[in-house]
């Protein structure tokens, strides 16, 4: 017996293909088992090419892997965007790595868990977009093949994860006030994690904290670290750009290029002065970021709720998963709010920022090196950090 788990966004997702506006036929490794690469180039219609494009490797996980052209990109993609071995073969017929991407598969005990990958825009999409894409689906199957995986979470994880959805849907407050009192209940139970007695006296205190209204006056009385925005903004988006380039990959670098853009010219009139830089991050924060954030007000609760089901929130480092969450929010509200500054924002500024950014952060440990040496030359407390950053005004 298994369970498996399929949120509504996973059910919702369709390829669109040669509609995409950053195609996932470059800047991957696209792997090749023994079975596919027996096949196209012994069986397929593209045989000679096979032989040329797919090479084997040598003290990797997969038996081969396709050579992407001088542009980065699958030599099987026509000019019309759509794949001709698909084409040709059909689906069953595609890498593994073709057949699934963007989707993800976790095994977690008895349950497997279906997701997306946000580096895909039609995946942000369905995740972000719609107000029951965290809707999830549970069903009982029997399957004498399967073998489930070794899979124990900690005794406390049930209370801490429905406290994280409690606070988080605290409407009455900001969504970055929402956040300040999860992470410093968090900050404060992470010291306690082998010790169930104490890590439970604790989460009583942080409940009472949070109940009471302390954490809300720490926050309250907190600085703003606004100045630390812009400038880490443009570092952080430089550093993402540069990944692009020297990857070649000529459709990431466009889109990359477009929101960089963005960003650039929302800045300009500041110059180096950082009190002007703060009033346009203010000044988009407070008008068309607003606007659009309560229109839809479910985008950030989804994206943290999709966050605590990948990560599988709080099984393992709860404090360093939810640091991360937040340092990604912060970047992309920062972007999100440069644009603002300017005009009115739409749901595809959106999908580029966060697209275009999760392409290079979820899966180039470089660019995760990036952001972490960032925050070290900031020279605060890397636990407050992430909290310090949620702050506008």
């Amino acid at each position: 017996m298994k369970t498996v788990i399929t949120p509504e966004f996973v059910k919702n997702f369709a390829c669109i293909a040669d509609k995409c506006e950053d195609h996932c036929c470059h800047g991957w490794t696209i792997h090749i088992d023994k079975s596919t690469y027996g096949f196209m180039t012994k069986k397929s219609d593209f045989q000679l090419k096979s032989k040329k494009v797919i090479v084997k490797t040598r003290n990797e996980a997969s038996y081969a892997k396709i050579k992407l052209d001088d542009h980065g990109v699958c030599p099987f993609r026509e000019k019309s965007g759509l794949c001709e071995v698909h084409k040709a073969h059909g689906h069953s017929r595609l890498s593994y790595t073709c057949q699934s991407y963007p989707r993800l598969v976790e095994v977690r005990g008895p349950q497997i868990e279906a997701n997306l990958s946000l580096s895909c825009p039609e995946a942000a999409r369905q995740v972000l977009l719609n107000p029951s894409a965290m809707n999830f689906h549970c069903e009982e199957v029997h399957d004498d093949t399967f073998k489930p995986k070794t899979y124990e979470r900690p005794q406390w994880y049930d209370n801490v994860r429905q406290l994280f959805l409690d606070v988080l849907l605290l409407d009455s407050l900001s969504l970055e006030e929402r956040l300040f009192l999860l992470g410093m209940t968090l900050k404060y139970l992470d010291a306690h994690q082998s010790n169930i007695d104490e890590f439970n006296q604790t989460f009583a205190y942080c409940c009472e904290k949070i109940t009471n209204g302390e954490f809300s006056d720490l926050y309250s009385r907190m600085d703003s670290a606004l100045d630390l925005h812009a400038s880490q903004l443009i570092k952080v988006f430089n550093v993402h750009f540069a990944l692009g380039v020297v990857e070649n990959q000529s459709q990431a670098i466009k889109r990359m290029h477009l929101l960089h853009e963005q960003l650039v010219d929302a800045f300009e009139p500041a110059g180096d002065d950082i009190n002007k830089q703060k009033e346009i991050l203010l000044q988009g924060f407070n008008g068309h970021y607003q606007d659009y954030i309560n229109d839809k007000p479910y985008i950030w609760l989804n994206y943290f709720i999709y966050g605590m089901y990948k990560y599988d929130f709080p099984a393992n480092n709860m404090y360093e998963v939810f640091s991360e969450l937040v340092t990604d929010f912060f970047l992309l509200r920062g972007a999100l709010s440069c644009i603002a500054s300017m005009r009115p924002l739409q749901d595809n500024d959106l999908i580029l920022a966060v697209q275009t950014y999760h392409r290079s952060r979820s899966h180039r440990p470089v660019w995760s090196q990036g952001i972490a040496g960032i925050q070290k030359s900031l020279n605060v407390d890397r636990k407050m950090l992430p909290l310090m950053l949620l702050k506008v005004s």
